[in-house]
C-alpha cells in the first residue's frame, strides 16, 4: 500500500491529484482518533434509482450487460 503526507491548504483542503483518478466522489468517516477513511462512492441519478430498488429488474439489466461483454 502507497502512503503519501498530504498537507490541507489554508482552507483546509486536500488535494488528492492523481490518487484519486477515475473516481468522482468518496465518502469519508472520521474516527474518534481523527483518522479519516476514504471510500470510493458513485452516485446515480435519481431518476434510475428504481433500478437499483427492483431486484428482478436489476437481474436482468446485469444479464444483459454479461451478454454483451466483448470476450
Amino acid at each position: 500500500m502507497e502512503e503519501i503526507v498530504l498537507r490541507p491548504d489554508s482552507k483546509g483542503r486536500v488535494s488528492l491529484g492523481e490518487l484519486s483518478q477515475g473516481v468522482s466522489s468518496y465518502r469519508v468517516r472520521k474516527g474518534e482518533n481523527g483518522q479519516l477513511t476514504l471510500t470510493p462512492y458513485t452516485e446515480i441519478p435519481f431518476s434510475e434509482k428504481w433500478v437499483f430498488e427492483n431486484k428482478e429488474i436489476l437481474e436482468k439489466v446485469k444479464q444483459q450487460l454479461q451478454q454483451e461483454k466483448p470476450e
